[in-house]
């Protein structure tokens, strides 16, 4: 029986990552696209948050707003990167945090603004002529992380990572993960503009940990919100938050990294 569980799982979650595959595509294909793509996944992730969070209506409205606004594509609009650009996506998303914190949980509000500035960072990402395709090297580089640390920790086992936050994550699923991670940045380093694979795999280190740091703190809030997870969008995987939470470090660093700015 434990088996037949264990294997149900792993295809559920196969599945949601094949479903996932048709959203990857258009990130790659187009800019704009990719654009529309991570406006849509910001309402999504915002619907969660006001429904995880248990937000009264009006306060729920505005955090799904604010949540939203970060992940909007401003420069198809023509609009450049200005400091009231800037300063606005920043407040917006610090009012969200601040609402979530006092109504709800504050760990949850510290989670909707790196949230917010996940998203304001993925839209600034974007904004940049190569933006989409190191976004789609990023998507490879998590997801071989997480899978590997997910088939890992099933197959090998053994002491549990950090057991009060997420009881089912192993250090040998991590370790697994940071692996993958490495092996897929060196992989995809001419993306990130490195020709020596000691600073791939420097990156890739770098890009694993941050991932594994975001997965472990989303699990951390749905915990303190008594809830198993995000949404049920995605079989085997739950929500958006929960497909995406290794983002939140990750997105922000990389584009700080590579564009400074």
């Amino acid at each position: 029986m434990t088996n037949l569980a264990k294997s149900s799982g792993t295809l559920r979650r196969v599945y949601g990552a094949l479903a996932l595959i048709p959203v990857v595509a258009l990130v790659w294909f187009d800019q704009m696209a990719a654009g529309l793509v991570l406006a849509c996944l910001g309402c999504l992730m915002g619907l969660e948050i006001k429904r995880i969070t248990g937000l009264p209506f009006f306060a729920g409205l505005i955090v799904l707003a604010l949540i939203t606004v970060q992940s909007f594509p401003h420069w198809m609009l023509g609009l450049s990167l200005t400091m009231n650009v800037g300063l606005t996506l920043l407040v917006a998303g610090l009012v969200a945090a601040i609402i979530v914190g006092i109504s709800s949980n504050r760990l949850a509000g510290l989670f909707v603004g790196l949230l917010s500035l996940c998203l304001a960072s993925g839209g600034l990402l974007l904004s940049q002529p190569s933006g989409h395709i190191i976004l789609v090297a990023l998507a490879a580089i998590i997801a071989a992380c997480d899978s590997t640390a997910y088939f890992v920790g099933r197959c090998v086992g053994g002491p549990k990572l950090w057991p009060r936050v997420s009881p089912n994550k192993t250090l040998s699923g991590s370790i697994g993960g940071l692996v993958a991670a490495m092996a897929v940045t060196s992989l995809v380093a001419s993306i990130f503009g490195f020709d020596d694979l000691v600073d791939a795999l420097i990156m890739g280190l770098f890009i694993g940990g941050l991932s594994q740091a975001g997965d472990l703190m989303e699990s951390a809030v749905k915990r303190q919100l008594d809830v198993k997870d995000s949404g049920s969008i995605l079989p085997g995987h739950g929500g958006m938050l929960d497909r995406f939470d290794s983002y939140i470090f990750v997105v922000p660093a990389v584009y700080l990294y590579i564009f400074g700015v």
